[in-house]
């Protein structure tokens, strides 16, 4: 399925650009699009998420994308752009994930950020600095966690203001820290690498603005549109 083209963002660039391009290919359809979404809200910076449907989660999938829009769109280094590909270990044969961090490593300007088993445990990162006594081993395990943590359901919007947090968290967890090691362990994620890219692109005062009246602003639009 081919990524749907934001004509403003051409309109824009015709223009003397002042934001750096955050291009987004990730496997879920729901909780990392409404997690990453929120921070094209920001001066200084674009979020472009690369649209799929939920059959094309795979990271094949999200390779096909990525290649696309590198022929097709293109990265412009002098402005700081940058590709991200947000995917898991979860069920996925290595060989995908080895192609796919292939492509990342030897193309200028992008990256791969793999959790294993799944992109949730980044979310975990946000409120547990330790998850050694928490069973991991699939994807459910993660989720029911995050439940119990989040009585009544867990909403990725919820998570972004403690996203320094996580940084630090999953940082210190990271067991092989370095791009060139893409493949975490268990309980270990490498989503933080993309978020302290977007933590040093916004700023320190920008990023308050955003979590005490943008990011509110936003989850209030969406709560009603869920209603």
């Amino acid at each position: 399925m081919p990524y749907k083209k934001r004509l403003y963002y051409k309109q824009e660039e015709a223009k003397a650009r002042d934001y750096s391009l955050f291009v987004i290919a990730c496997e879920g359809t729901k909780t990392e699009p409404s997690y990453f979404a929120p921070f094209d809200e920001i001066d200084r910076i674009k979020v472009r998420l690369l649209e799929h449907s939920a059959t094309e989660s795979a990271p094949s999938h999200i390779l096909e994308r990525a290649k696309l829009y590198i022929a097709e769109e293109g990265l412009d280094a002098k402005y700081g752009d940058s590709l991200w590909c947000v995917t898991d270990v979860d069920k996925w044969p290595i060989d995908m994930i080895n192609e796919l961090a292939s492509f990342c490593m030897n193309t200028p300007n992008c990256h791969i950020a793999v959790s294993n088993p799944c992109f949730e445990i980044w979310l975990l990162y946000h409120k547990l600095s330790d998850l050694s006594t928490i069973d991991c081993g699939k994807s459910h395990d993660v989720k029911v966690e995050l439940s119990r943590l989040s009585p009544g359901g867990f909403f990725s919007l919820d998570y972004i203001k403690l996203m320094e947090t996580a940084i630090i968290n999953a940082k210190a967890k990271d067991s092989n820290p370095g791009e060139q090691h893409f493949l975490p362990k268990i309980r270990e994620t490498k989503v933080y690498a993309l978020a302290e890219a977007l933590m040093d692109r916004i700023g320190k005062r920008r990023w308050t603005e955003f979590i005490d009246t943008i990011l509110e602003e936003y989850k209030k639009k969406m709560y009603l549109h869920l209603k």
